[in-house]
């Protein structure tokens, strides 16, 4: 029997049918005992969104000068790959001359005007400061720059030679706090299977699957079913001398505790979310909806800090970029316009900032396949109410092919702003202390400045 919610939004309809699955493999990718950390009061909620999105997005057709649009379209080449500037959707950052975003990102320039967006340019993974010189003769560049793996793992926090992976967002919730002892609600959730970014190096994530059911399969109130849930609790509690099985029964503990919870939050009908979403159906949606949800429990969750991992594939490329870039920020901008309205809707649009991360950038110069490759610098979107919108952070690229901001001779733009810096940024606004920013971001002394100023 559907509710009446279920009956009227398909997206909820959607979800409860093949909702997240809890299991303890696939869920931690460690054996590690999660170990919850002190909180502050729920009232001092604060989440944030990670948007990964996987191929590496072409940033120079996702903002692009409108009142210089010549310094574009004129060393862009041409071609479909090349945007005309009445496509474009003009927006007018503070100090600055206008700008203007991909024609389908037209659902997000009212939250720039309303100084709920930013635009962070030119961010990429560094060592250290670099200037073309530098790169040109070998100096302090990140290994295997261009390769997908690498730099997805690198935007995502990987610490080379660290004896536990993590990523950074998992190494905020470890410093400024999370999760909820009573029910075992891990401070991070991936909607998007395993991520490096959600892994601590004390707390671990829980990934909620696209597909399959949300917890236990079976039915725990049916007699057979009690008879397996008691059998496999006396399993939990056997061996556990053993210090490696300890750790199993209490990972799996952990999954079965996590998804009672989480599952009553989900299954919970919310109007205010479902009207937001309504007419957002896409796949990042669906998992920005179901975020919604987790941020709408959070008072009976009993959060105060939570961090969720999103993802969308699709922004690698290399052929006929017009059309497959199109459908990829249609999609971007549906979901995070959607997400906006929810938190909005449901009074936690000040305490949630969603943002994007990519594997890396694209070329200026378009090949012979009226599409991009894999360059360096890109420009990226931070969403919310703390945000410190309709403004620019970082500084804009040069757009000439080999001039002084490019790393060769087809507009691969060398960062102006680490991902240490964006990333620090996000978590001191989490609850990072500053004193505390380096055990996140161990390199981030390297770059002048800690904070970039798009979140109040």
């Amino acid at each position: 029997m559907s509710t009446a919610g279920e009956a009227t939004n398909p997206k909820r309809r959607r979800f409860l049918g093949a909702g997240g699955a809890l299991s303890a493999a696939a869920l931690f990718p460690t054996l590690a005992a999660w170990t919850p950390v002190a909180r502050a009061q729920a009232a001092d909620y604060r989440a944030l969104v990670c948007v990964f999105l996987y191929g590496g997005n072409d940033g120079n057709n996702t903002v692009v000068p409108y009142d210089d649009y010549a310094s574009y379209s004129t060393n862009r080449g041409g071609g479909d790959a090349t945007l005309g500037k009445s496509e474009l959707v003009a927006i007018a950052p503070k100090g600055l001359p206008a700008f203007g975003l991909h024609p389908n990102l037209a659902p997000l320039a009212p939250l720039f005007a309303q100084g709920k967006l930013a635009v962070v340019c030119n961010v990429g993974t560094l060592v250290a400061p670099i200037t073309r010189a530098d790169y040109l003769a070998g100096r302090a560049h990140p290994r295997n720059l261009f390769s997908h793996s690498d730099q997805q793992l690198v935007w995502q926090g990987s610490l080379p030679g660290a004896p536990t992976p993590s990523g950074w967002g998992g190494r905020a919730v470890d410093v400024a706090g999370a999760g909820n002892a009573a029910l075992a609600i891990p401070g991070m959730v991936s909607l998007s299977g395993d991520a490096l970014f959600t892994v601590g190096v004390k707390s671990l994530p829980v990934a909620l699957a696209r597909d399959g059911s949300l917890g236990l399969s079976g039915n725990r109130g049916s007699v057979e079913g009690k008879i397996r849930y008691d059998a496999m609790n006396r399993i939990l509690k056997a061996d556990r001398d053993h210090q490696l099985i300890a750790k199993a029964s209490d990972v799996m503990a952990l999954a079965i505790q996590s998804s009672d919870a989480l599952s009553g939050a989900l299954d919970t009908p919310n109007a205010a979310v479902d009207a937001a979403f309504n007419g957002a159906n896409c796949g990042l949606a669906d998992q920005l909806y179901q975020v919604a949800k987790l941020v709408a429990a959070r008072a009976a969750l009993g959060v105060s800090r939570q961090g969720f991992f999103v993802s969308m594939g699709g922004y690698d490329t290399h052929n006929e970029q017009r059309g497959e870039h199109a459908g990829r920020l249609d999609e971007l901008a549906s979901g995070l316009a959607a997400f906006q309205r929810a938190m909005e809707a449901i009074n936690a649009a000040d305490k949630v900032t969603a943002f994007t991360l990519s594997d890396f950038g694209r070329t200026f110069r378009t090949n012979a396949n009226s599409g991009t490759d894999h360059a360096w610098g890109s420009h990226h979107v931070v969403v919310g109410g703390a945000v410190n919108g309709g403004a620019f952070y970082g500084r804009f690229p040069s757009l000439v092919m080999g001039g002084p901001d490019d790393a060769g001779s087809d507009g691969a733009w060398i960062p102006t702003t680490a991902v240490d810096q964006y990333g620090a940024t996000l978590a001191r606004w989490f609850g990072v202390p500053s004193a505390q920013l380096s055990q996140v971001f161990p390199n981030l002394a390297a770059f002048p400045s800690a904070d970039l100023g798009f979140l109040r």
